[in-house]
């Protein structure tokens, strides 16, 4: 496969749920080898079972940069784009009703089995139900700082599967009785974290080179502190070394001051669902912020690690096997 059809780093990666299709449906936003922004989905069935979305997708510059997605069961999805506002259908009510009463766009939303629903804004507010599911993931959010959390994924698939990354470039998960190829994609991920760290660790430490003085001036001059990184812990899970996050936002994001945590959480009755209508329903607002991107998956274990850049090839076989 030659360079412009092969992903070197991806922006957005969004897996829909079988629903009477053949093959998986997908979309990959991406920055391919030959170093083109590039949108990437499967062929017949993206157009089909999502017209209104796919039109949507492409009717903008600098879509595969800037397009969110994330699908949900039963057709349901929601999108959005820096300065081109939001689209979505078939999502639960409570969070629908929370999207149209809010000023902002989204930064993230997730969503998950049986009406759960995850979302957060641009200050780092962020709102939940995950209607009695995702138990684990549920008191993870609830003991965390405010602002802290920066992108949450809950699985469409399984009520107890998960992805969280926090500020300071640490991620917890659960793919527990996923496929066993998980961890050994993941080691290897693991491997390259842990010789970034090294590097890392030995260019924050390495002593600067000293200018030149005129006797008759005094001066000091400051070696830069080492940078501070999360101590690998192993406590019946799998935890990884720390190394810098490799999320796209804005740096409003990271110099915002004040955060505000919803902890508002209901614990109600599951009800049945029915097909909901794939009519598209539209944001007004523009999103300020660009969107998380380059998010790797873990392994099928409860972990602590953190993330950075990964080779193409490893990435895309990896990301094309977790949602």
């Amino acid at each position: 496969m030659s360079p412009a059809w092969r992903i070197a780093s991806p922006y957005c990666l969004a897996l829909a749920p079988h629903f009477n299709t053949q093959e998986p449906v997908w979309y990959v936003g991406c920055k391919t080898l030959d170093g083109e922004d590039k949108q990437f989905f499967s062929q017949t069935y993206f157009d089909v079972n999502y017209p209104d979305l796919a039109r949507w997708s492409k009717s903008f510059p600098n879509a595969a940069r800037s397009c969110f997605i994330t699908f949900g069961q039963n057709f349901s999805y929601f999108a959005c784009a820096q300065g081109r506002g939001s689209i979505w259908a078939g999502i639960p009510s409570d969070l629908e009703d929370k999207l149209r009463k809010s000023h902002d766009i989204p930064i993230c939303v997730s969503l998950g089995v049986k009406n759960a629903w995850f979302v957060m804004y641009p200050d780092r507010r962020i709102a939940w139900d995950f209607h009695g599911h995702y138990s684990t993931l549920n008191k993870i959010i609830i003991d965390a700082a405010p602002g802290a959390i920066v992108y949450v994924a809950i699985s469409p698939y399984h009520q107890d599967h998960y992805f969280v990354a926090f500020q300071d470039g640490s991620v917890k998960y659960n793919f527990l009785g996923g496929p066993p190829e998980w961890s050994i994609l993941m080691n290897e991920v693991f491997s390259l974290w842990r010789a970034q760290r090294v590097h890392q660790h030995h260019a924050n430490t390495a002593p600067l080179p000293q200018p030149q003085i005129p006797q008759y001036a005094y001066g000091h001059m400051q070696r830069p502190q080492p940078q501070t990184h999360l101590q690998s812990q192993l406590n019946g899970t799998f935890s990884t070394p720390s190394s810098p996050m490799a999320i796209h936002q804005s740096p409003s994001i990271h110099n915002a001051s004040l955060y505000q945590h919803n902890q508002h959480i209901q614990q109600s009755t599951v009800q049945n669902i029915s097909l909901p209508s794939k009519e598209p329903h539209y944001g007004v607002s523009a999103m300020p912020v660009e969107l998380p991107g380059d998010m790797l998956h873990p392994l099928p274990q409860l972990a602590t690690a953190q993330l950075v850049d990964q080779p193409a090839k490893k990435r895309h076989s990896l990301l094309s096997k977790i949602f």
